[in-house]
């Protein structure tokens, strides 16, 4: 698991990739840093099949940590987010409310897209998300949430004038 430390603002970042041919994923993508408030030194690792590869997620960290963003959350999974961020985004929510949003994201939303880096995540692959779930013949409730003018033409009877609206996607 990833070090959920966070980097401070302006440190700089040092990185490197090393070749371990006996492991399954033979290089080694590292960032490291020291905190200015302990003096400690941190890092953030993770292996890669290739050495392209392992350049490439060196190059997103350091990407992220120029825009602002932690290593730490840069890698964090949807999964990971929606656990330690649950409380506040459900905070003034009717308790007839919370179970049902709760369920949502823990059998739809969670197997669908918690796997997924939080910043690689968009509009699109949560529309493509939302319309396999229709595919799949989902209940109306399970979709209707995403976004106020989806709900509305979904819930439209076909050949009435207004239901020949586009789903945004």
């Amino acid at each position: 698991m990833a070090d959920k430390t966070i980097v401070p603002v302006g440190v700089r970042l040092s990185t490197d990739i090393e070749h371990r041919p006996d492991r399954p994923t033979p290089y080694r993508a590292r960032v490291r840093w020291t905190d200015p408030t302990s003096k400690r030194r941190q890092s953030l690792s993770e292996g890669k099949d290739s050495e392209d590869e392992a350049q490439e997620w060196l190059q997103a960290i350091v990407e992220a940590a120029q825009a602002g963003l932690t290593p730490s959350l840069a890698t964090m999974k949807l999964a990971e987010y929606g656990e330690a961020n649950m409380d506040l985004a459900m905070r003034g929510l009717e308790l007839k409310t919370l179970d049902p949003y709760l369920s949502g994201w823990r059998m739809r939303v969670v197997p669908a897209l918690g796997h997924i880096a939080v910043r690689i995540i968009t509009n699109g692959l949560v529309d493509r998300t939302v319309q396999n779930w229709i595919a799949d013949e989902h209940s109306r409730s399970t979709s209707r949430t995403r976004s106020p003018s989806w709900s509305v033409s979904w819930n439209r009877r076909p050949g009435t004038a207004s239901s020949r609206s586009i789903p945004p996607g």
